[in-house]
């Protein structure tokens, strides 16, 4: 019999019933208070759009680069520092102690009819669709579908969601079925880090978690994080594989076409990453400048601070970020210069240009002076000309990289904004003054490291 709905939503009590707005408090670790954001509307509903052939691109450029455990189940346990939640043990007379047994080792045991046909159905699934055996690597802990494989393969069942999504990306490298079992089981196991009680994410999986609200936004997040905690009680408690299939297919309605997108390309790329590794990563990623342009209004913090979260919990109505205090001032002294003068320290400013190079002088040797929110005509009629002209947003650039960025500005880069209609700089003449800010900031970093063309 299937729990009504009310009860289901006493069960998922980090999401509840209701609708109220969700907000991401921003712990330094100082002993200052935190800081509350709101995200603005500016920016933030749903999810990131992502080119297909940007995602297959991506992962084909990873998958040149990565060294695959024949174990993906238990390489992503060790990514995300997690124990299983079920398993095969072997009780040690000696010392009285039930140990795991490792990969590939079985107790010989029977099983009941449900779990063996279960299996079964799972087996001849794999045959459907055109891939042999074990498909997905669910049964590597045991020769029946338990625990932890019950909830991947639900997840995978997720028709029009992560699967699909999944395939498509890894199909063209040269190891899509090692590749798949790597990313799947990465993702099912992130997952399962916000099934359980309490849940919190540290290390790389807080940096995930980050770059994850970043690019579906704070509300579908929120969303995802029922929909995993959903998955896992329906998953637990499903009898036939048809009752699996249906759970993912719930689960796939959920997250959504652009989320599943969004959430198959950054748990792959979290595949043998440290928090500072992904951190990096995640600058170059398809569609990183939209990501950047709304960072300070999804989540309160730049971009390039993603990489310096260090753990993620849940609370009643959002989310508490633990960030270094350096990178929380770093990201603060940004949000400063937005052109309204609330809050704003004085700043050294001018109404022109030419009025900024006559009291600072010369940008330097081998420097020219370089605007990260541009002196656009746009810009100087929305934000106003001491927005842009002083000492925080005219900075010294090596000559070389500033020809670079200025040229970048003049391209196209749908990958990285979303549309091959417009140029980088048409595109962000239409963001925020602190989104174009967190944009130059990036680009400028990105460029000189050359992620970005």
């Amino acid at each position: 019999m299937r729990l009504p709905w009310w009860v289901l939503c006493l069960l998922w009590a980090l999401v509840g019933c209701g609708g109220a707005a969700r907000v991401i408090r921003i712990e330094t670790g100082a002993g200052s208070p935190p800081i509350v954001h709101a995200p603005r509307a500016e920016g933030v509903a749903g999810a990131i759009e992502l080119d297909d052939d940007a995602v297959r691109s991506a992962v084909a450029r990873w998958a040149r680069t990565l060294s695959l455990s024949v174990h993906p189940q238990e390489a992503a346990r060790r990514l995300f520092e997690v124990d299983p939640r079920s398993g095969s043990y072997l009780f040690d007379v000696r010392s009285r102690r039930m140990n795991p047994l490792g990969p590939g080792e079985h107790l010989t045991a029977e099983v009941s009819h449900a779990d063996a046909e279960l299996t079964r159905a799972y087996l001849r699934w794999c045959v459907r669709t055109g891939r042999q055996g074990d498909c997905l690597g669910l049964l590597a802990e045991g020769p029946m579908l338990t625990g932890d494989a019950r909830f991947t393969l639900a997840m995978a069942m997720a028709r029009g969601a992560v699967l699909e999504a999944l395939w498509d990306a890894v199909k063209d490298t040269a190891h899509p079925e090692a590749l798949m079992q790597a990313a799947l089981w990465t993702a099912a196991t992130y997952a399962l880090l916000w099934a359980v009680p309490e849940p919190m994410t540290k290390g790389v999986a807080a940096v995930l978690t980050a770059g994850v609200i970043l690019y579906v936004g704070l509300d579908t997040f929120w969303g995802l994080v029922q929909g995993f905690r959903r998955l896992m009680v329906e998953a637990d408690r499903a009898v036939t594989f048809d009752e699996l299939r249906d759970a993912g297919e719930r689960f796939g309605k959920v997250m959504g076409r652009d989320a599943a997108r969004a959430f198959v390309l950054l748990t792959t790329a979290a595949i043998g990453s440290t928090g500072a590794t992904l951190g990096a990563k995640l600058q170059g990623l398809p569609g990183a400048a939209q990501v950047a342009a709304g960072a300070e209004a999804r989540m309160g913090v730049g971009f390039a601070v993603v990489a310096q979260v260090e753990e993620v919990a849940l609370a009643v109505d959002g989310f508490t970020v633990t960030i270094a205090p350096g990178a929380v001032a770093m990201s603060s002294r940004g949000a400063h210069t937005s052109g309204s003068g609330t809050g704003a320290r004085p700043v050294k400013a001018w109404k022109s240009f030419s009025g900024f190079k006559k009291a600072m002088g010369p940008a330097g040797q081998g420097r020219q002076w370089h605007h990260v929110v541009e002196q656009t005509p746009g810009n100087v009629q929305r934000f106003g000309p001491e927005s842009l002209h002083n000492a925080e947003n005219v900075i010294p650039l090596d000559e070389a990289l500033h020809r670079r960025v200025s040229s970048f500005y003049s391209t196209k880069q749908p990958e990285l904004i979303g549309t091959s209609r417009l140029t980088v700089r048409q595109w962000l003449s239409t963001q925020s003054y602190q989104a174009q800010r967190d944009f130059g900031l990036l680009a400028i970093e990105n460029i000189r490291k050359g992620l970005w063309p």
